[in-house]
């Protein structure tokens, strides 16, 4: 499929902006530096973005869409459903150590700007709820030892990854969040 000529105009200013945003953040990424760093003109960028948190929210669109997409090929990929509530914990792993130990986009987007607009707001609320209902699936179907019920097991499980993605981004290792999978493993 060949995309329209606008289409690529939007993709490399988001593509631009996700660098950015995630690199160095919302507020110190200004948009004339989008504009010089995706190489278009400034006309080019308020045709696809009306503003600055226009550009952030369709940003974090694109990346809730991108981040599930990969997390459920990764998870499919295990056969075993207790394996696939420990895969979580590797993926996000794999995530920290390929990013460099950068953190989560949503939770840097909400630390920013999550609370000045809530079309913000509810789009990186959106997203944790979208983990926290993968996760709710995982644990409904993994048959786990029930020390836990599924709506807690569910709820101690998201609030060790996003604990361990915000460890890993501060020590810039991912031992807690292998820590975190050896306690689950042990719930489970």
């Amino acid at each position: 499929m060949i995309k329209q000529r606008g289409q690529v105009v939007a993709d490399k200013i988001l593509d631009t902006a996700e660098r950015l945003f995630f690199k160095q953040g919302y507020n110190i990424t200004g948009i004339n530096q989008v504009i010089e760093e995706a190489d278009i003109a400034k006309a080019s960028l308020y045709k696809h973005f009306d503003s600055k948190t226009d550009l952030l929210l369709a940003y974090l669109q694109r990346t809730h869409i991108r981040w599930f997409d990969k997390l459920g090929a990764y998870v499919d990929k295990v056969a075993d459903p207790k394996e696939k509530l420990l895969a979580l914990f590797d993926y996000h792993r794999e995530r920290q150590l390929k990013n460099g130990y950068s953190g989560c986009r949503f939770i840097k987007a909400n630390d920013e700007a999550g609370m000045s607009d809530e079309r913000i707001l509810s789009e990186i609320q959106k997203a944790e709820q979208h983990l926290k209902d993968f996760i709710a699936d995982l644990v409904n179907n993994s048959g786990h030892q029930k020390l836990l019920t599924d709506k807690e097991l569910t709820e101690l499980i998201f609030m060790v990854l996003d604990g361990g993605i915000v460890s890993a981004s501060i020590f810039k290792q991912a031992n807690d969040l292998q820590s975190a999978k050896a306690i689950i493993k042990k719930m489970i």
